[in-house]
């Protein structure tokens, strides 16, 4: 017990450090995107590509796959029930982006490195990435171009949508390291070192960044973000844990689901709720509290499993 609370605290800490140099004046407005750029576009890029690549694919890959996806296609079927039994259009919209937009790259494979550890967890980790991220990054951005123009059609949305995909770092980047996995490409010695040492940023810098990006933030919605974020601490990882048991998956490959369903909102989401305005300061207080709350529950959920 005292690993796990020991290793969230070391989360913890990292993550105060980047709110404390913001506050302190070490790093100033505009300084995170320099860090989430570091983060976005290398260290992330590299880690998923470097782990996917030398990833082995088989019917239990797409077993993994399922068990981690179904849970977040029977979340989104709960909510689009919900909606024809009276749930108002914005309400939905607010459910649905609250619960499906994780942060499994940026928080959540930095927790699994600290509290599971070992080679292959991180390489697991990556792998649910690889096989969760792009839908739950599609949807969100797909709903919130819905939302800005009720004139726009799901069609349109999905265009729109598949235009930004296409050039997403991460969505390359992982890809490019599946297309190499299945082909069982052998990279070369002098990239996996390359790539080695961005990955190795990736974690603490991650970490710090999500720091100094919470700080300065309006956080006037904090009651209810403590319930919307329940949905993806709480209720989310409950699923993903039947739904693996019910498929029979070993222990570390139920362990890594259920983190990494049970990650806090996705830091971008601050950014696209401002770029979309789309409940703004909802989505500010949603990240705080879920980033803060995550450290308890997937300590518990680590401590359960």
């Amino acid at each position: 017990m005292g690993n796990v609370f020991g290793a969230a605290g070391v989360i913890f800490v990292l993550v105060g450090l980047g709110y404390l140099a913001r506050w302190i004046g070490v790093l100033r407005t505009g300084d995170e995107r320099v860090l989430n750029a570091l983060v976005y576009y290398f260290a992330l890029p590299a880690f998923l590509l470097r782990e996917l690549a030398q990833a082995t694919y088989s019917l239990a890959t797409l077993r993994f796959a399922a068990a981690g996806g179904i849970p977040l296609f029977l979340l989104v079927f709960i909510l689009v029930l919900l909606r024809g039994l009276g749930l108002s259009r914005e309400r939905f919209y607010l459910l649905s982006a609250s619960s499906v937009f994780g942060s499994l790259a940026f928080f959540g494979i930095p927790f699994i490195e600290y509290v599971v550890g070992g080679e292959e967890a991180p390489r697991l980790a990556a792998l649910a990435v690889g096989l969760l991220a792009p839908f739950g990054v599609a949807f969100v951005l797909t709903l919130l171009e819905l939302h800005r123009s009720e004139a726009v059609g799901i069609s349109r949305a999905l265009g729109r949508t598949l235009r930004r995909l296409e050039r997403n770092p991460l969505i390359l980047s992982i890809v490019l390291g599946v297309a190499l996995g299945l082909g069982q490409v052998e990279l070369p010695r002098f990239l996996l070192q390359i790539l080695g040492y961005l990955s190795g940023t990736m974690a603490p810098l991650a970490l710090f960044a999500l720091g100094v990006f919470l700080y300065g933030r309006p956080y006037k919605a904090l009651p209810q973000a403590l319930g919307l974020s329940l949905l993806r601490l709480a209720l989310l990882p409950a699923l993903t844990l039947l739904c693996a048991r019910l498929l029979g998956l070993p222990a570390l490959e139920t362990t890594i689901l259920v983190l990494m369903n049970g990650t806090p909102l996705a830091v971008n989401m601050i950014v696209l709720s401002q770029r979309y305005e789309f409940h703004v300061e909802e989505m500010a207080s949603l990240t705080l509290v879920s980033s803060l709350g995550a450290l308890l529950t997937l300590s518990l959920w680590r401590l359960a499993l």
